[in-house]
């Protein structure tokens, strides 16, 4: 049935976000797109995930093509996450932690697909985390730091309700850990950075809501600030973000299966001026 979509998708103080009607609207920063009507999912609406493998990090730089993001002073949103998000992958995969990035290059890649590819990747990897980057904007040019979000509830499709056209119901076949992963990335990112730390908060965001396993979406700094956009140039600044994102990880990795998660390796530990 065309127009139908299969809705795929502690540490700190809950703030509340409505969700409005049948579709998630995405209306919070810079971030949010539509999703296409035309989504078909392919992971089962109750698919029981398999058992605990070699973690996999599933990196989702924000924007991309045509989607700029939020742009401010001559600097795109689409391009930092991208730089950021392969930043990222490099210190992982130096700790022996697999990862896929959403997106490798400037290409529009729909948020639907995202949280597919997402969903497909933990049919056959019992221990994946989504990590979603982007950067903030506001209409009030002084307002600064950093943030992250974690779904406020997951959802997902009864089978039996597919051809009703019903599809905005919870998902409470598993225990979703994305406020943990929230914390420790947002504890990760504030004591490397000098932004201000605006915390963490549970959102009606379509790739933390649509996914089947722990996920995050960070916002890391204002590019309407001009002071954060001009840090955001430098590559020793873009490096910290990539360290604290990646030692925020592994904190949660080796918190949630200490036994096998790698150790966490001088990379995520690492600062520069």
């Amino acid at each position: 049935m065309l127009g139908l979509l299969r809705a795929l998708g502690s540490r700190a103080v809950r703030q509340g976000v409505p969700c409005v009607g049948l579709i998630v609207v995405l209306g919070s920063y810079s971030f949010l797109i539509a999703p296409d009507d035309t989504f078909a999912p392919h992971a089962p609406a109750h698919k029981v995930l398999p058992e605990a493998g070699p973690p996999l990090v599933i990196i989702d730089p924000g924007h991309g093509g045509i989607d700029d993001g939020t742009k401010f002073y001559g600097l795109a949103e689409k391009d930092l996450t991208l730089d950021v998000g392969q930043r990222l992958e490099r210190l992982l995969s130096a700790m022996h932690v697999q990862t896929v990035l959403t997106r490798k290059d400037d290409v529009y890649v729909s948020l639907p697909e995202r949280a597919e590819l997402a969903n497909r990747l933990a049919e056959t990897n019992g221990d994946v985390i989504f990590v979603a980057i982007h950067f903030n904007q506001s209409a009030v040019e002084s307002v600064n730091g950093i943030e992250t979000y974690y779904a406020d509830r997951k959802l997902g499709i009864p089978d039996d309700w597919r051809a009703l056209g019903f599809f905005d119901q919870q998902d409470s076949e598993q225990a979703d850990r994305g406020e943990n992963l929230a914390a420790d990335i947002q504890s990760a990112l504030v004591s490397r950075m000098v932004e201000p730390n605006r915390g963490i908060k549970p959102g009606p965001l379509f790739v933390v809501r649509h996914t089947r396993m722990p996920a995050v979406l960070v916002e890391a700094g204002f590019l309407s600030n001009k002071i954060e956009n001009q840090s955001l140039r430098n590559d020793s600044y873009r490096d910290r973000i990539a360290q604290g994102l990646a030692a925020g990880i592994m904190t949660y990795l080796q918190t949630t299966r200490p036994l096998t998660a790698p150790h966490l390796a001088n990379a995520g530990d690492s600062r520069h001026d």
